[in-house]
């Protein structure tokens, strides 16, 4: 009844200043006029419903609910693969060379052949080691035969203990050359060092070789060895025995399966990088030394909370995303620490199982109801 009074009150007053500002208005224009003073009265009266509308709210209304579309949060293991390339070796690897000069009567090995540890390789000519032994072997007769007179003499007192002594002497004089004639016999014999597979011969019958004179390879290759370089922010991630795998052009399609062997005692200055050995089992000889190889090694981690790349958002260089709880939005601050597959792994106060919004979030705000129009994956 109050507001009623108040607009006709209105209504009165402007009709009343405009004829005092001697406006004077003809029969068809009183419906203009009486339209003002409503809007005026309207204003005064109805102040507050404007404001409220203008708010986009109502008194007793609620806001209105936003629709999105969601995800569950998954969970996955931040494992990191590192892919490098090495080249092969040997578990043990020798190139021979003689340990005397002389002419090549004998090359006992072919390619490819599998020798014994301390089979003999290649022979040199002995004569003149042989005949060394001959000689040395005499003299130790002789010397020994005169140590045991001399032994005698000085029983009967012929002569003093200092002949004894010399003739003693000279007997251990004499086999240390009988052992000097024997090492240099024994050189003329060349031997492999350990059981392996020989390489092509780079000496043949009637050569005459030196010290320096390259006779043939050695290879170990029961087990082959790769090294390969790995960044130090893994080096935490890393264990001796860790398994890994490669593969080398030579077989494309078979698979090597191996373990992380040694791990380098220090991390490159320059590089920030730490060397890696692995070894891989040749069980079958089919692997060579030399070959390259693509090593794939699968360092484990911690177990994450994992989100489509489309829930995770960005502000003033934070990250953070909307969770779902009872109807309503909610900001999580988290921390992005790997993306695959277009998914992210998060780490923050977000759980498996919790809904997140990937769809709809440029209208949501903190406390704001939401309405899931569709479950991505349900």
């Amino acid at each position: 009844m109050r507001n009623r009074t108040t607009a006709t009150f209105l209504r009165l007053a402007v009709v009343a200043a405009l004829l005092g500002g001697g406006l004077w208005a003809t029969h068809d224009s009183w419906g203009p006029l009486l339209a003002k003073a409503n809007i005026v009265a309207h204003l005064s009266a109805g102040g507050e419903a404007l404001r409220q509308t203008a708010q986009g709210t109502t008194p007793g209304t609620t806001l209105e609910a936003v629709p999105v579309i969601v995800e569950a949060v998954g969970e996955a293991r931040d494992e990191i693969l590192i892919e490098a390339i090495g080249t092969a070796r040997a578990l043990r690897s020798v190139t021979l060379f003689p340990d005397a000069d002389g002419e090549v009567v004998a090359v006992s090995v072919s390619a490819g052949e599998a020798v014994a540890e301390g089979q003999v390789v290649m022979r040199l000519d002995d004569q003149n080691a042989l005949l060394a032994v001959a000689v040395a072997e005499t003299r130790v007769a002789e010397a020994e035969s005169a140590l045991d007179r001399a032994k005698q003499l000085r029983r009967a007192n012929i002569l003093a203990e200092a002949n004894v002594r010399d003739a003693e002497i000279i007997v251990e004089r004499s086999k240390l050359e009988l052992r000097q004639a024997e090492e240099a016999l024994t050189d003329r014999t060349l031997q492999a060092p350990f059981a392996g597979i020989v390489g092509i011969a780079k000496v043949e019958v009637g050569d005459r070789v030196t010290t320096e004179s390259e006779i043939v390879t050695l290879d170990d290759r029961s087990t082959l060895w790769v090294e390969f370089e790995l960044a130090e922010r893994y080096l935490s991630r890393l264990s001796l025995g860790m398994a890994l795998t490669a593969r080398t052009p030579t077989f494309p399609d078979r698979r090597v399966d191996g373990r992380v062997e040694k791990i380098d005692s220090r991390v490159d200055p320059l590089s920030r990088t730490v060397l890696i050995r692995a070894a891989f089992r040749n069980d079958e000889d089919v692997l060579r030394p030399g070959m390259s190889f693509f090593v794939s090694l699968q360092l484990p981690g911690p177990q994450l909370a994992s989100v489509p790349e489309l829930a995770l958002q960005w502000e003033a260089g934070e990250s953070y995303l909307w969770r779902i709880v009872g109807g309503l939005a909610e900001r999580v601050e988290v921390t992005a620490r790997r993306r695959f597959d277009n998914r992210v792994l998060i780490e923050g106060d977000i759980r498996p199982g919790e809904l997140v919004v990937i769809e709809g979030v440029q209208r949501l705000r903190a406390g704001r109801p939401v309405t899931i129009s569709a479950a991505e994956g349900s």
